[in-house]
């Protein structure tokens, strides 16, 4: 909202609804257990994603780094990144396994709105490492891990500390976790459908002329 203010002007009465999604119902059989594993997701080809600051530190963390999302360009052209697993796009069931299966999840965002595949990743209990970036640090405030986009050290340092100690990536995860239940899909219901009804009574209060019904054209009085 600052952003559309600054670029377009005062917007009169204007108001954040926050995205949502419903959390996936845990598996009625034994819960999967966590993996020394860092995902990523995002279109590969996005420089906002900034996918490939985390392709290029790859090499350096014990841990593999797997990365889900399209890699063909609208515009013609693949992108292809070294020292990480490109999964390919995934359906929203198939990403959700990995997000089960993840002790991380990091996207080093340049510019990120919102940012859905975290609030995924959160419910899912991952640990979030992300890109320090207002919007980001709006929703998500102390459950994540913030570096600058273009800081590779930082997002090695950041992976590496918590690889190195299980106690904080689990504090991570459960800070996550615990943030993103503000983020579901009723909330965001409930805020546009409490946005429309006073849309509505504000319509209905605005008082229209009274029309006589001998100015209506085939009307009797």
């Amino acid at each position: 909202l600052d952003r559309l203010r600054r670029h377009y002007g005062p917007l009169r009465d204007a108001r954040v609804i926050a995205n949502g999604r419903t959390p996936p119902r845990p598996s009625t059989g034994a819960a999967a257990a966590r993996e020394p594993l860092i995902l990523s997701a995002g279109r590969v080809w996005d420089a906002a994603k900034n996918i490939s600051t985390l392709a290029a530190v790859a090499p350096r963390l014990r841990w593999p780094v797997c990365v889900a999302g399209e890699q063909d360009h609208p515009d013609g052209g693949r992108s292809l990144l070294d020292h990480v697993r490109l999964l390919g796009r995934l359906s929203s069931a198939e990403l959700a396994v990995w997000f089960s299966r993840a002790s991380i999840y990091a996207l080093p965002a340049r510019y990120e709105p919102f940012g859905l595949s975290v609030l995924e990743a959160a419910q899912a209990g991952c640990a979030l490492v992300l890109g320090d970036i207002d919007s980001l640090r709006e929703v998500w405030g102390d459950a994540a891990i913030y570096v600058a986009p273009q800081d590779a050290h930082a997002l090695e340092d950041a992976l590496q500390r918590l690889i190195a100690q299980p106690a904080l990536l689990r504090r991570q995860g459960r800070l996550a976790a615990a943030r993103a239940q503000r983020y579901g899909a009723h909330a965001m219901v409930d805020g546009y459908r409490c946005l429309y009804a006073e849309l509505v009574q504000r319509r209905q209060s605005v008082s229209l002329p009274r029309v006589p019904a001998s100015a209506m054209p085939g009307v009797r009085a």
